[in-house]
């Protein structure tokens, strides 16, 4: 069956977010093509596809199609929970509609959070029962896990951080009041033998640093755990760099955030060709969700 894809992130104000998101699904779009070629090349067909302009928010979208069929075969979008134009659902619904008049029935959401907060658990199920109950038996939404579930994330992020060469790695989350949110963290940096740090809870950025000089380290990478570059990142950044100049003996290596990455549009296709578990509108209590440069040295 012909699918449609849409890679939904939190979203910002800031213009770099979305810049950020275009360019993760246009890496999407390439990992996904390889993939399907890859998988048919016995049938010696070549895939098509074509970028075209969406009509919300003037967003890119993607299609593709295998052998010679004028319909596509799959289309690839992106939305946003947040500072957007329109509500999420009525985004969903719209690009469920686009989909519909390009033959496609089925849509497959793809959340691109690193951590299964009240956004994966509650809102986006929610605005995805709105969509479909818009859309009715018109096209059916599913949804795959979100993408810190991914297990090409974890390969990625122990690559990433080996690359560096450095005596000890620092995962810097953004953190949160719930602490089972922060354990996932604390897990995800103890199987990758990296220290943690938090932006909005303890230990903040500036403490593990220290304590980890103490402890001798005098080569740290610090990755931080973040799809897109903000004002967060700008922020820590600047730490770095403070951080740098009092202590110049310690060289400490800023990572850029993970959605810059080809890599991770590998990630994200290999999700999104996997089978999410059916979102039923009908019934929202019962949904489920299934289980730049390559940095900068301060």
């Amino acid at each position: 069956m012909s699918t449609a894809y849409l890679l939904v992130s939190h979203g910002s104000s800031d213009a770099r977010h979305q810049s950020g998101l275009n360019r993760l699904a246009h890496l999407t779009q390439q990992a996904i093509a390889d993939k399907l070629t890859a998988s048919r090349k016995g049938w010696h067909d070549e895939l098509h596809w074509e970028e075209t302009c969406a009509t919300e928010a003037d967003r890119p979208l993607w299609a593709g199609r295998v052998g010679q069929s004028e319909l596509p075969e799959w289309i690839l979008g992106t939305a946003t929970l947040e500072a957007a134009e329109a509500p999420l659902a009525m985004q969903i619904e719209a690009f469920g509609r686009q989909a519909l008049a390009r033959g496609i029935r089925q849509v497959l959401i793809v959340p691109l959070f690193l951590l299964a907060g009240v956004h994966v658990t509650e809102d986006l199920p929610t605005e995805i029962a709105i969509a479909q109950r818009s859309l009715q038996h018109q096209v059916s939404l599913w949804c795959t896990p979100h993408l810190g579930d991914a297990p090409g994330l974890f390969h990625l992020m122990r690559l990433r951080l080996t690359l560096t060469g450095a005596e000890k790695c620092l995962l810097f989350a953004h953190g949160s009041r719930r602490r089972a949110g922060n354990r996932a963290v604390m897990g995800l940096a103890s199987a990758l033998d990296a220290a943690t740090a938090f932006w909005s809870v303890p230990p903040d950025l500036e403490t593990r640093v220290l304590e980890l000089i103490h402890d001798g380290y005098q080569h740290i990478a610090i990755a931080p755990y973040f799809l897109f570059p903000g004002g967060i990142t700008d922020s820590i950044l600047h730490r770095t760099e403070a951080l740098a100049d009092r202590f110049p003996r310690v060289r400490l290596r800023l990572l850029s955030p993970l959605g810059s990455s080809a890599d991770l549009g590998s990630v994200v296709a290999d999700l999104a060709l996997g089978m999410g578990q059916r979102i039923d509108a009908r019934d929202r209590a019962q949904t489920i969700l299934s289980p730049a440069e390559d940095g900068i040295t301060a």
